[in-house]
């Protein structure tokens, strides 16, 4: 793709509220682009859009309070008792064990995002 600005012939124009606009351009001044044409194309061939599944972020979310609660009843118990059992252990494994499929599931949606060669 060449940066040449009498290559480009197609113009595309888009409508958008004084809201969406005052935050483009904050993310222009952010961008370290010179021009908004510059921001917009770049923007538009490689910038990414992210979809996702929240059902996997609520059982992540899930998993989290469960291996908090454990935690917390594990801390109670041997604060009371002094004594720690080896199923605690096996039990926050498990947890543990939850948390990370649900990470590497939201990894694996993340990288089948595409994104087309910066030039």
């Amino acid at each position: 793709m060449s940066d040449f600005s009498g290559n480009r012939t197609v113009c595309i124009k888009c409508r958008v509220t004084q809201e969406e606009y005052a935050y483009i351009m904050q993310k222009l001044q952010c961008s370290g682009c010179s021009t908004m044409s510059d921001y917009l194309r770049k923007m538009a061939i490689t910038g990414m859009i992210i979809r996702y599944d929240s059902a996997l972020l609520k059982d992540l979310q899930q998993s989290l309070q469960r291996i908090g609660n454990n935690v917390n009843q594990i801390a109670i118990r041997v604060n009371q008792s002094g004594i720690l059992y080896k199923e605690d252990f096996v039990e926050l494994q498990e947890r543990y064990e939850e948390i990370w499929r649900s990470l590497k599931s939201i990894q694996s949606v993340l990288r089948c995002q595409k994104q087309l060669p910066t030039s």
